[in-house]
C-alpha cells in the first residue's frame, strides 16, 4: 500500500500539472464527460453563459472557483443551496473561509431571517420549520432545474473521476438531481488518483478544525447509465444526461511559469485565512481567502501588502506553504 502526504502530493500535482491535465482531459472524455479548457475568468464566463442561458432553471453550491468566475454575476438566477454561503452574503460579510466556521457568532434570529427572506419569504416561523421548509424548496427546486452547478474537491486524472466532498449534503443533490451538472475546477485540483485526492481533501477538512472528515461523498464518473431493462444502456435515469467540465487556468499556469507555482499547493483548509484577513483589511479580497487566491487575484487586481503587515503575517500550513512562498508569488 502506498503512503502519501499531503505536501508530497501536493507538490506532485503542480510539478505535474499539464501531465496530468492531459491524461484527466483523456480520461474525463471517455467517461462521456463534456470538456472545457478555460484559460481564464472570461473564457469560463463566456462557457458557463452560453450553456446556462436565462431561461434555463439553475442551482448551485457554493465553491471557491464558483466565486473566482462570479458565478452569480453570470447566472443570477441561480438558486444558492450552501446556507451559510446565503447568509454571509445577506450579512453583507466576507465569506472568508467556510472551513472556518465563519457564522459562530451570527445570533440565530438573524440567520432564521436571511433564510426567510432568500427562501420562504417570511412564511416559516421557527428553526425546525424553517429547516423543513427550505430543504423540500432546495428539492423542489433540483427537481425543476436545467442545470446543477458545482465545484469540485478533486479529479483522479487516472479514471476520470470527479469526487465531491461536503458536509450538507447539497453538493450530492445539486450534481445528481437536475438535467445537466457543469463542475468548474482548477487545473491544481488534478490528482494523480483517487486515493492521493482523499489524502488531501481528508487533509483540508482536518486543518480547517470544524470536523476530521466530510460527511459526504459523491464519485462522478460521467453521465449516468443503466442498463437495468434487457441490457440497453440508458443515459440520465438516475442522474445527469450531461456531465460538463470546466478546468479554469486563470493565472495559474502563469505562476508555475514565474517559479511562483508554490501557492497553488494550497488545500483550501482555511489555516491561514484569519491571518491573511488581517492584513489585508480595507482592501478587496477574494472569497474564500487563501494563499492562493490571493496570488490569483493580485495577478488581476494588485493587493498591497506592507512591510510591517508582512513581518506580522504568521500561519501555519499543512502542505508547507510558507510566507516567503506567498510574497514571491505577490511581487
Amino acid at each position: 500500500m502506498n503512503i502519501y502526504e499531503p505536501q508530497t502530493i501536493r507538490q506532485q500535482c503542480i510539478d505535474k500539472q499539464q501531465q496530468l491535465l492531459e491524461q484527466a482531459v483523456t480520461a474525463l472524455r471517455a467517461k462521456g464527460c463534456i470538456v472545457h479548457m478555460a484559460k481564464d475568468n472570461a473564457e469560463a464566463a463566456a462557457i458557463v453563459a452560453a450553456l446556462c442561458p436565462a431561461e434555463q432553471k439553475a442551482l448551485c453550491t457554493f465553491a471557491p472557483e464558483l466565486n473566482e468566475i462570479h458565478l452569480q454575476k453570470i447566472v443570477p438566477h441561480a438558486v444558492q443551496t450552501d446556507l451559510e454561503a446565503i447568509v454571509a452574503q445577506g450579512l453583507e460579510r466576507p465569506y472568508i473561509n467556510p472551513r472556518c466556521a465563519p457564522l459562530d457568532n451570527v445570533a440565530p434570529e438573524q440567520i432564521i431571517e436571511i433564510l426567510q427572506q432568500y427562501f420562504t419569504e417570511g412564511t416559516a416561523t421557527d428553526a425546525k420549520a424553517l429547516s423543513e421548509t427550505i430543504k423540500k424548496q432546495i428539492i423542489t427546486s433540483a427537481d425543476k432545474a436545467d442545470w446543477g452547478i458545482t465545484g469540485l474537491s478533486g479529479i483522479a486524472a487516472d479514471t476520470g473521476t470527479i469526487i465531491l466532498a461536503e458536509d450538507q449534503g447539497n453538493e450530492r443533490l445539486v450534481s445528481n438531481i437536475p438535467t445537466r451538472h457543469l463542475a468548474v475546477a482548477g487545473l491544481e485540483k488534478i490528482y494523480p488518483s483517487n486515493d492521493t485526492a482523499l489524502e488531501s481533501i481528508h487533509a483540508a477538512w482536518q486543518a480547517g478544525g470544524r470536523q476530521d472528515t466530510p460527511v459526504y461523498y459523491s464519485y462522478i464518473t460521467g453521465p449516468s447509465r443503466t442498463g437495468d431493462i434487457e441490457g440497453i444502456i440508458v443515459c440520465g435515469m438516475h442522474g445527469p444526461l450531461e456531465v460538463h467540465v470546466i478546468l479554469l487556468d486563470n493565472g495559474r499556469s502563469q505562476l508555475l511559469a514565474a517559479g511562483k507555482g508554490q501557492v497553488l499547493k494550497c488545500i483550501e483548509c482555511g489555516a491561514c485565512s484569519a491571518a491573511l484577513q488581517d492584513c489585508t483589511a480595507g482592501q478587496p479580497i477574494p472569497t474564500p481567502l487563501t494563499c492562493k487566491s490571493l496570488a490569483l487575484a493580485n495577478l488581476h487586481t494588485p493587493i498591497h501588502i506592507s512591510d510591517t503587515q508582512w513581518d506580522a503575517l504568521s500561519f501555519h500550513c499543512p502542505v508547507e506553504i510558507s510566507k516567503e512562498d506567498l510574497q514571491n508569488a505577490m511581487e
